[in-house]
């Protein structure tokens, strides 16, 4: 189903009133089937006055799965990414600034760009990238443009759920071929190479293996469009580890009749000299100066020993457009799933490029590669463009984001994009501003800033790493800011001090029959973490156990029984959709640290009411139909109630798309589905319950987040800015009310949910109602940054001062007056805010009307006789004779640290 965004600039502040309507949807658009209550209710009005600000960052960006650059210009300004999480990217100015061009796009997740030769106004997306990996995301099939751009309509192909290559015939833009992947999870028969001669009307499937196998490359004849190579892929991943990426179906075909016939080149009757069978992920490339030179690099699972050299496999060349072939090199990509682009310099068909983990270059057609440099250049490629006027331009898309060369590779610019692809998110509000942690795909753990006091705003500069690898999950102490625990995959835990970066490995080994062998525990790729809220030394990691870890990580013991399905005694066969039989959720209750909860990837749910001495497993006690062999994504005990919490199924790894979310009462003992209300096909990935307010509970989708204010019984999409990218993890900043929003694309998003909490059955029957303000900080701006140009991303502050927002039941069109005041009345500042139906926001910036008496040796200028003390203050509210008032805490900002970690 089509889902339609609006995408707004990254540096949206929010300030003032929220609460406009979209823009209209392209015509193809259907609505949203997000509630059943009608369009622009009360509650619809008031949520619309929600929007979210980004915080990035953009250092270390985020996976890169496609490069576009139309044809024609040398020294091209305009310039597409395309992201795995992250959707569509623009520049025209040659990469100084970049903006989100995916408007009307379903999802984020790209496979594939293409700019047509004849038009550059016209480009197609192909959704769901074809990477194979464990935190891949599907697609909702693909996307034509016919501005750059600006607007996106859907073009079908829905189920194909994965986009390997999208060709786009030379002259004729609506003559396109796309090569479909299928269903990632399991078998489908939407795969194959598809053909429109209509611009995306009608499709037609040219070419077609059978239910395992699609299609991950497809190339075009430089000169002659009836010309095509295909690869076609076997693969299948069932969960966790294991990926079936060998098989009968994967092969090489060519048409020579624009895809009405084709011819498998690689079938063992022709005798061509490519490997016949056993084959993995293939990679095409047709050399633009020479079209009868063809290379592919195939992964071939036979006689492997060393997992870098395929000895059947490797780079294979043939010098007569495909009718035969010679194995030229014998390199092999690890893991294999996860590359396959083979480049040819558009100049030189002896210039060959190999992505892999390293960037592989070759000048001898092949025959030998050497590794680029890549200086401070990240690892793990899959995109890259070489420009046919100068072959020495490059860019280059891999986990790290895009970069580029003017000198053939000798050196290297990162262009920053705001794409980072979070795992988890947490808040340390110990400190002011409070600072956001959060684990990144590939890209380490990382810590920043919710505000700084630079005019400018939050840079990359602020955020900082706290370990490397694949970020998982990550936790500070209360009572100890200094102190962060962090993982990286498959269970590596430290601790480390920022005082010191001393980093200790507190990674509980088994060694009841020598470590790694025997009975090793099971860890999973994203290990949780959990520290106590009760007691800040105790740490709790979930393996194929919950183990609890004492006096700060020095200790530790195993909670109860194996919690997964394969335990020693009763191991599950590893057959079909599995999983790494580890706890993926772990809840402690707020209100009792005798309360926990377990959930494991394999569907298992256990609960402790004494800390951990007696469990009882509650996975039999949901309804008929629930999905329990699914990931447990996440558990949420609540903190209104000890017997209350709720937990997400997460079952995209079972080819199931579908929310599921329950809510328990009673220790488990009874589940109730409260996710009926959600999109059918966006999937439950984690869950958030609002400490102030039991009816308020958010869920994290595939495509953005979607809220309660009834419990459950209905749901709408919250925060209309934030892109349609996967929410794994949401925190929530106590003190200012500030929900934290962590994507799997787009980065970090923050939002204050104060009026949120006070919604209730009476509100929107009042016709104004003036919400409590969060703690306001009085500071002195500043300015540390050099004057660096356009090119870094920046994220914007909060708005300066106290935030006040009301609700009214009715337009105001004179607008709203307000008074902030002394605790004793006195009048300090005289506010008009907007006064449109539904919430509004108007910001005090804590100076007064007029300068307060100078005291002895206090400050002689005007400013600094306006700008407030901290203390207590009070604003007013009226309206129709009624007068609303709240309560304004200023503080001080804490004095600064020297450096910028902490």
């Amino acid at each position: 189903m089509r889902r339609t965004t609006t995408v707004v600039p990254m540096l949206l502040v929010l300030c003032g009133r929220v609460g406009s309507a979209q823009r209209p949807p392209p015509r193809a658009a259907t609505p949203r089937p997000d509630s059943t209550a009608p369009a622009k209710d009360a509650l619809t009005r008031f949520l619309e006055g929600f929007t979210y600000r980004n915080l990035g960052p953009a250092a270390y960006s985020g996976r890169v799965t496609s490069l576009a650059v139309p044809r024609g210009t040398p020294y091209p300004k305009t310039m597409y990414v395309g992201a795995a999480g992250g959707g569509v990217w623009k520049t025209v100015n040659g990469g100084i600034t970049w903006q989100s061009a995916s408007e009307g796009l379903g999802v984020q997740t790209i496979g594939d760009l293409a700019v047509a030769p004849s038009d550059s106004g016209v480009l197609w997306v192909g959704t769901g990238e074809k990477n194979s990996l464990r935190s891949q995301w599907w697609g909702d099939g693909v996307y034509k443009s016919t501005d750059g751009g600006k607007k996106w309509t859907t073009m079908g192909l829905a189920d194909t759920r994965s986009i390997g290559r999208i060709v786009i015939h030379p002259t004729n833009p609506d003559i396109v071929y796309v090569a479909a992947l299928g269903h990632l999870w399991g078998p489908s028969p939407e795969r194959g190479v598809y053909r429109t001669a209509d611009g995306g009307k009608t499709w037609a499937k040219v070419l077609f293996v059978d239910d395992t196998t699609g299609f991950v490359d497809l190339e075009m004849e430089p000169g002659n469009p009836e010309v095509l190579y295909a690869a076609a892929w076997h693969r299948l991943r069932w969960g966790g580890s294991h990926m079936q990426g060998v098989g009968r179906g994967s092969g090489i075909y060519k048409t020579a009749d624009g895809g009405k016939t084709w011819t498998k080149l690689s079938d063992p009757s022709r005798k061509t000299g490519l490997p016949t069978d056993r084959m993995g992920r293939i990679g095409l490339a047709v050399a633009p100066s020479n079209p009868k030179v063809v290379y592919a690099v195939i992964q071939v699972d036979r006689g492997v020993t060393d997992d870098e050299q395929g000895r059947y496999g490797g780079v294979f060349r043939s010098n007569d457009a495909g009718a035969s072939w010679s194995q030229v090199n014998d390199l092999q990509a690890v893991p294999h799933y996860y590359y396959d682009a083979i480049r040819v310099d558009p100049t030189n068909a002896e210039h060959v490029y190999v992505l892999f983990s390293p960037l592989l270059e070759s000048k001898d057609g092949g025959k030998t590669f050497a590794r680029d440099s890549l200086h401070l250049v990240h690892v793990d490629n899959h995109a890259l463009w070489i420009d046919p006027a100068d072959p020495k331009h490059l860019l280059l898309g891999n986990d790290g984001g895009v970069y580029r060369s003017w000198d053939g590779g000798r050196a290297w610019e990162h262009m920053q994009l705001p794409i980072g692809q979070f795992y988890t998110v947490i808040v340390d509000s110990s400190q002011v501003p409070y600072q956001v942690c959060g684990g990144l795909q590939d890209n380490g753990v990382w810590c920043g800033p919710s505000a700084t006091r630079d005019t400018l705003g939050i840079t990359d500069a602020d955020w900082y790493p706290v370990n490397g690898g694949d970020g998982m999950w990550v936790q500070i102490p209360a009572n100890d800011p200094f102190t962060v625990y962090s993982g990286w995959q498959y269970g590596h835990v430290s601790r480390l001090d920022l005082r010191t970066w001393t980093r200790v490995d507190i990674t509980p080994l088994a060694l009841d029959a020598g470590q790694d062998s025997g009975y090793p525990y099971n860890w999973g790729w994203t290990t949780p973490i959990l520290v106590s809220q009760h007691d800040p030394t105790v740490l709790y990691i979930g393996a194929n156990h919950l183990i609890r870890l004492t006096q700060r990580g020095a200790d530790w013991e195993v909670l109860g029984p194996d919690m997964t399905r394969a335990n020693r005694e009763h191991p599950a066969p590893e057959v079909g959709h599995t999983s790494y039989h580890a706890v993926f959720a772990i809840a402690e209750s707020p209100r009792s640290s005798n309360i926990l909860w377990t959930g494991s990837d394999d569907g298992l749910v256990w609960v402790t009411r004494d800390g951990g001495k007696a469990w009882s497993d509650v996975t039999g006690n949901f309804p008929k139909g629930a999905p329990t062999s699914c990931w447990v994504g996440a558990i949420f005990a609540s903190a209104h109630a000890d017997g209350t919490a709720y937990l997400v199924y997460d079952c995209h790894f079972r080819d199931d798309y579908q929310p599921h979310v329950y809510r328990t009462d009673d220790f488990g003992k009874t589940w109730t589905d409260i996710g009926r209300g959600l999109p059918r096909a966006q999937g439950s990935l984690t869950v958030f319950e609002d400490p102030r307010n039991a009816r308020l509970v958010w869920v994290g989708t595939a495509t953005g987040v979607y809220v309660t204010t009834d419990g459950g019984k209905a749901w709408r999409r919250f925060g209309k800015n934030l892109p349609a990218t996967p929410v794994e993890g949401m925190a929530l900043s106590y003190a200012q009310r500030d929900l934290v929003v962590s994507t799997h694309g787009r980065g970090i998003w923050i939002t204050n949910v104060a009026p949120l909490e006070e919604v209730s059955d009476s509100l929107f029957t009042t016709a104004a109602h003036l919400f409590g303000v969060p703690p306001a900080y009085q500071y002195r701006q500043r300015d540390t940054h050099p004057d660096f140009g356009s090119r870094p991303f920046v994220g914007p502050n909060p708005p300066r001062g106290a935030v006040i927002a009301y609700y009214l039941k009715n337009p105001e069109p004179d607008g709203i007056k307000l008074a902030v005041t002394t605790v004793a009345g006195d009048t300090l500042r005289r506010l008009t805010g907007p006064g449109y139906a539904g919430v509004n926001r108007v910001t005090w910036d804590l100076t007064r009307d007029k300068p307060r008496p100078r005291e002895l040796g206090g400050p002689t200028s005007a400013a600094d006789l306006k700008r407030v003390e901290p203390g207590e203050y009070v604003v007013r509210l009226t309206l129709a004779g009624r007068t609303l008032e709240q309560r304004i805490v200023v503080h001080d900002w804490p004095a600064d640290r020297l450096g910028r970690i902490r």
